[in-house]
């Protein structure tokens, strides 16, 4: 279930008694955004990103993986530079009052009651806005489109993102049907592999013609995890024909690529693996129009062994 946009609001410049936008959530909130809000604080990735691809800067933002690694995320360029980093770990609330919001997104507070319900008294709070662990980023930008009264623009960075996937699947047309995993090291003994279709991370993949490997698939289902574990010594179930993986830390990553299993599976025989750094596997697990093609462009290669085999 999407997020129901009830009501439009008139173009920025013009001046007009413009009707507020009511968004009607899946919990059974009614938010209701004031037309063309100009101070808006993003308290995630995903609609961080959206928000700059409409060519707003939000006043405000949280960005996990900026707190963790240190750095922005290289798809945010240098657009946030105007822009106050929000700490999670600190007085979420109290900094983003300092920020006089008139629309806060936020998507990873929707947990977390006592702060939500204290930054929905500051602003309209927008959290999940669909039924899915992570909401879709084309519903993301459709809603921001009719909340800044750009819906031409959405459908234009929509057009534009889904424009260069295809451009790779026409690249490498011996993707279609082609196999793969994806996969996160965690910690010295534990991966996490993705075995949920319907995840948005699946979704980018099976638009190049991509299929989750079957055992991954079966084995989601039977543990009843869309994401399930696989020890270390059991890395041979990792076996496809593309190997998109991330590690936690550049040692767990040699430590992996050092395993006899890992060595004999099918992806790294080939060269049909994709390696990736913790920010940028969250850009796919977390996908937003920028994130996409930067992210993307960092698998071509292991594609491209893939297309060719």
């Amino acid at each position: 279930m999407t997020a129901l946009v009830v009501g439009a609001c008139s173009a920025p410049e013009e001046e007009s008694n413009s009707a507020p936008v009511q968004v009607n959530l899946p919990d059974g909130r009614q938010v209701t955004v004031p037309s063309a809000p100009e101070r808006i604080v993003t308290l995630g990735g995903q609609w961080t990103d959206v928000a700059l691809s409409f060519g707003v800067t939000p006043v405000g933002y949280t960005d996990m993986q900026e707190k963790q690694t240190g750095k922005t995320a290289p798809w945010f360029g240098d657009k946030l530079k105007d822009s106050t980093a929000v700490d999670p770990d600190n007085d979420v609330v109290g900094s983003v009052a300092k920020l006089d919001p008139d629309l806060i997104l936020a998507p990873g507070f929707a947990s977390m009651s006592d702060d939500f319900d204290k930054l929905s008294k500051l602003a309209p709070t927008i959290d999940k806005i669909s039924g899915q662990q992570v909401d879709p980023w084309q519903d993301m930008v459709k809603l921001m489109g009719t909340i800044l009264d750009q819906n031409d623009k959405a459908q234009e960075i929509i057009s534009g993102v889904s424009g260069k996937i295809d451009a790779i699947g026409d690249e490498h047309p011996g993707l279609n049907g082609k196999t793969y995993t994806f996969a996160y090291l965690y910690g010295a003994d534990q991966i996490m592999v993705l075995g949920d279709e319907t995840d948005g991370a699946a979704r980018l993949f099976s638009s190049l013609g991509l299929k989750m490997a079957p055992s991954h698939v079966q084995r989601a289902k039977k543990t009843g995890q869309p994401r399930f574990q696989v020890s270390t010594e059991n890395v041979r179930l990792l076996d496809s024909e593309v190997l998109v993986i991330a590690s936690q830390t550049p040692k767990l990553q040699k430590r992996l690529e050092g395993l006899p299993g890992y060595r004999n599976l099918e992806s790294v025989k080939n060269g049909a693996v994709a390696t990736m750094s913790q920010t940028e596997i969250t850009g796919l697990n977390e996908p937003s129009p920028s994130s996409i093609p930067y992210t993307f462009e960092k698998m071509k290669p292991a594609l491209a062994a893939a297309a060719k085999k």
